[in-house]
């Protein structure tokens, strides 16, 4: 899916999940303690707020959503500027890794994740490295 920039210049976005066949198979829940253990540790809070946000509320509308940026920015703890406000910064760090979507309209949100790679794994601590390489040898 191409990853263009959203256009922040309105305050409503349509959200619509991104369907992966592979990862809805074998991949991580968005809200589950792999993205919280592991993913976090890589993108951040911020973007691992608005990652699990989006997810949630797709739950509740499977068919998509239209999102109010002001009303999310300030109800996760965030400033919405039209394009350079935090939520927007944590928005382009989900696209960046590959999360997220952004068309010029709208977003796609991945709501199962993959595993890290080898390079994102090497951010994290020894001990969380450790947990990992654990977590995978016993599958």
């Amino acid at each position: 899916m191409a990853s263009n920039i959203c256009d922040f210049t309105n305050t409503e976005i349509f959200v619509s999940e991104w369907v992966d066949p592979v990862l809805t198979a074998s991949g991580f829940d968005a809200c589950g303690d792999y993205v919280e253990t592991y993913w976090l540790g890589v993108i951040g809070p911020s973007a691992t707020w608005v990652l699990r946000y989006l997810s949630r509320e797709l739950e509740v509308f499977p068919n998509g959503y239209c999102l109010d940026l002001a009303d999310t920015a300030a109800a996760l703890g965030l400033a919405f500027r039209h394009g350079s406000g935090s939520l927007e910064r944590a928005i382009q760090r989900c696209a960046t890794f590959g999360l997220v979507a952004q068309l010029p309209q709208s977003l796609a949100v991945r709501r199962r994740l993959p595993a890290l790679t080898k390079r994102q794994l090497l951010r994290l601590p020894t001990a969380l490295q450790h947990s990992h390489n654990e977590l995978f040898a016993k599958n």
